[in-house]
């Protein structure tokens, strides 16, 4: 188990939240993937909050759903929300390739002990978060889908 502190391991994976409004959908409201706003930082921000997969045991489909219940009990995730889940390593990479190094570290809060954040993360870099958005936080898991 990692320390507070600790840098994420390249093998982890980090899992975001991501609003029906930061959610790109068709037409019809059918969810397509996310809007790059999703990763980008609030002005009061320093870093991007994500969960840690890897604090949870057990099989990948049941880190899923412990890490969005354990998100839900920290706020009101609405039914209509989602979450997206990234390889630590693809999320480094991306910056690293833009000549920028990104630190995701274990920071466990009391309302949530498996979150982490992703530190010196650029304010304006839109070509950095529509990759996020469409090549790294490939994988989606809808609120209303988890029990």
């Amino acid at each position: 188990m990692l320390s507070k502190g600790q840098q994420l391991l390249d093998i982890h994976h980090v899992m975001r939240y991501v609003s029906w409004t930061k959610l790109r959908k068709d037409g019809e409201d059918n969810v397509l993937g996310f809007f790059p706003s999703a990763f980008e930082l609030r002005p009061t921000e320093e870093s991007l909050s994500v969960n840690w997969l890897e604090y949870f045991s057990g099989d990948h489909q049941n880190q899923v759903a412990e890490s969005v219940r354990e998100f839900r009990r920290g706020f009101d995730a609405k039914k209509k929300s989602a979450f997206g889940i990234a390889n630590v390593r693809k999320v480094k990479d991306v910056f690293q390739g833009s000549g920028r190094a990104v630190r995701i570290v274990y920071s466990p809060s009391l309302d949530n002990l498996a979150h982490a954040s992703i530190q010196k993360l650029p304010r304006d870099e839109f070509a950095l978060f529509e990759t996020l958005a469409t090549d790294v936080f490939t994988e989606m898991v809808m609120n209303a889908d988890v029990p």
